[in-house]
C-alpha cells in the first residue's frame, strides 16, 4: 500500500544575523582547532613566544622553571577544552536555528579562561602570557554574544 507523503516545506533560508552568527562559528571553530594542535605540538614555545612580547612591553616574564611542574596535567585540560568548543563551534555552524545552544558552552568557556587569566594577572605575576588569555578570550565571548542577541529566533 503506497502511502502519499508530502514533501515537508524547506525552512525558511537563514536570516542575516544568523548567516553571520554561522560564519563567525565556523571561523572560531578553525582557530581553535589550531589553538588546540598549537597548544599540543608547541605549548612551551608558544608561552615563551608571549612572554618575549611581554618583555618588550615592559612586563615582567613569567618565572622560569625547570620541570614541567604541573603544566603538563594542564595542558592536557587544555587540549580537550579547545577540542570541545572546537566541536561545540562547527556543530553549531551547521545549524545555527536548532544548534543554537552549542554556542553557550563556548561562551563559557571564554567567559573562564578570560576571568581565570586577568586573576593570575593580577593576583600572581603581571606577565604577558597571562593577559593575552583574557586579550583574545574575551573578545570572542563578547563577539559570540552580539552574534546570538542579534540572531535570536523570532517568538
Amino acid at each position: 500500500m503506497a502511502i502519499a507523503v508530502s514533501s515537508l516545506p524547506d525552512a525558511a533560508p537563514l536570516s542575516t544575523p544568523e548567516r553571520a552568527l554561522a560564519r563567525w562559528l565556523r571561523l572560531f571553530a578553525v582557530l581553535f582547532a589550531l589553538g588546540a594542535l598549537g597548544f599540543l605540538l608547541r605549548p612551551d614555545d608558544i608561552v615563551r613566544d608571549l612572554d618575549w612580547v611581554g618583555s618588550l612591553l615592559g612586563l615582567p616574564t613569567l618565572p622560569p622553571s625547570r620541570a614541567p611542574v604541573a603544566s603538563d596535567f594542564w595542558l592536557a585540560l587544555a587540549v580537550a577544552n579547545m577540542a570541545t568548543i572546537t566541536a561545540s563551534a562547527w556543530l553549531a555552524a551547521g545549524d545555527v536555528r536548532r544548534r543554537r545552544a552549542l554556542v553557550y558552552p563556548v561562551v563559557v568557556s571564554k567567559l573562564a579562561s578570560s576571568a581565570t587569566g586577568l586573576l593570575l594577572f593580577v593576583q600572581w605575576t603581571r606577565a604577558f602570557p597571562l593577559l593575552t588569555i583574557a586579550l583574545v578570550d574575551l573578545p570572542i565571548a563578547i563577539v559570540l554574544l552580539r552574534a546570538l542577541r542579534r540572531a535570536r529566533p523570532a517568538a
